[in-house]
């Protein structure tokens, strides 16, 4: 797939924000569309963005999920030296550059589609538009998410929804998230079209249509605008939206099974639970990058964490023994542990290879049950026992936990679950958490948001 359009996007990928994209000649024919939004996606799967920083780099070792005192890379990260280190500087000037890069791109598709509507086949521009609006979205959320206070009321990020050369003023976080959630219906509107909504992940027909279960089809919108919901304390529609990918679970994003994990064969090994993503980029490269982080690394990269906390963050001695997500996702090296999560061996089976999940089935089980918290306990419970017991775990919890309880599972199945994949920081910043887990230092906003690079400060917009 990146060598179909590699020649065709060449020439735009490397837009700037605040600049305009020569869309005269790409956006002329349906295949035009369509290299531009693979274009989209193959941007985000820069190590600056979700092939490294938003994944298991900058914001797991922010999140302090890893050992990282002699880390040359991740160190000064953890220590919060956002404006301090210069290194540290670059990596967040990065995440912010590439996202508005990215989304220049999308709205490009964006400003261009409506005007075109003759030129497409089946329906192609309702997916087409239905992602570019899902891919608007997810991209502002996740930049709220870093740059932003966890009070939305307060001065938040540019909203940016049109091509211009003009500065975008920042809006506050109530009115990013209202926008977030208004280009989230108007996708899930177009995707009402996306033929995985009748269990067609492929196509014999149309190429463009294939792999539906990993592009952002209707049913991942449907879990972001959970996951943006629960954001904005909004638990009526959290539950909502989150029910409603659950019931469609089994039929289309089946849980892992067993054999399909204890193969005694890495290569045999669905190492990311594939069959549980949402939403999923597949990082061609992605066997070098993770070499160097966590398989074949020198000791001043090495991603780790020590035995003792790894361990007991899994409950090992207790319940956790049989965890999937050690025994298989996890590997003893020494004293300590290195993610095997993205572990490419050589022969991998194709099904598994390059995979990164953004999104996957089992938060909305635990998006769903924090909605449940302190209205029904025993529902919140027996939905994280589906998880569980989907991971090896035998020992389900006690029906009769209370609110606090609960609140602890459910932290606890994010630690466990989202290894490598940049969920912690958020799910700390927005349950206000005094503290990363295991890591006591008092979390602020000095801690909880990434600054703007100077030349967009510099703009005093």
């Amino acid at each position: 797939m990146a060598m179909l359009f590699a020649g065709s996007c060449k020439k735009w990928l490397d837009v700037q924000p605040r600049t305009k994209i020569k869309s005269d000649v790409l956006l002329q024919t349906e295949q035009g569309y369509k290299d531009a939004l693979i274009g989209c996606y193959t941007l985000m799967k820069s190590q600056s963005l979700y092939g490294r920083e938003l994944t298991f780099g900058f914001m797991e070792a922010v999140a302090q999920q890893y050992d990282t005192y002699n880390n040359s890379t991740y160190g000064n990260v953890s220590q919060f030296k956002y404006t301090t280190d210069a290194a540290v500087r670059a990596q967040i000037d990065g995440i912010w550059n590439g996202m508005y890069n990215l989304l220049a791109n999308v709205n490009n598709i964006l400003d261009n589609i409506d005007n075109n509507k003759g030129i497409f086949t089946g329906n192609n521009y309702r997916i087409i538009k239905g992602e570019a609006l899902a891919l608007r979205a997810f991209a502002h959320f996740d930049l709220l998410r870093c740059f932003a206070s966890a009070d939305l009321t307060k001065t938040a990020i540019p909203y940016v929804n049109r091509l211009s050369n003009d500065v975008v003023a920042r809006s506050t976080g109530e009115q990013v998230m209202a926008l977030v959630l208004k280009d989230l219906e108007d996708a899930a509107a177009n995707l009402e079209a996306d033929p995985i909504r009748t269990g067609a992940k492929k196509s014999t027909a149309d190429e463009f249509l294939n792999n539906r279960h990993q592009r952002l089809n209707y049913f991942a919108v449907k879990a972001i605008a959970a996951r943006a919901c629960l954001w904005k304390n909004d638990k009526v529609n959290a539950l909502a939206y989150a029910t409603e990918v659950m019931q469609a679970g089994e039929q289309y994003f089946p849980w892992i099974q067993t054999a399909h994990i204890s193969s005694s064969s890495d290569r045999d090994k669905d190492f990311t639970f594939s069959t549980e993503n949402l939403f999923a980029l597949n990082v061609f490269d992605l066997k070098p990058i993770t070499n160097r982080w966590f398989f074949a690394a020198t000791p001043t990269d090495l991603l780790f964490r020590g035995s003792y906390y790894y361990e007991e963050m899994f409950e090992k001695s207790t319940i956790g023994a049989n965890d999937y997500r050690l025994i298989f996702t996890s590997r003893l090296s020494g004293w300590d542990y290195i993610l095997y999560k993205f572990f490419q061996p050589d022969n991998y089976n194709v099904a598994y290879a390059s995979m990164i999940p953004l999104v996957r089935r089992s938060e909305m089980n635990y998006i769903a049950a924090e909605c449940y918290v302190g209205t029904d306990n025993n529902k919140a419970v027996a939905l994280l026992n589906e998880v569980r017991s989907h991971r090896g775990i035998t020992t389900p919890l006690s029906g009769s936990l209370t609110d606090g309880q609960v609140r602890e599972e459910i932290l606890k199945e994010y630690r466990k679950e989202f290894q490598g994949e940049g969920q912690m920081f958020g799910y700390c910043k927005r349950t206000k958490m005094e503290y990363f887990p295991t890591h006591y230092i008092s979390l602020t906003d000095e801690q909880l948001v990434f600054p703007m690079p100077e030349t967009e400060i510099e703009f005093g917009k």
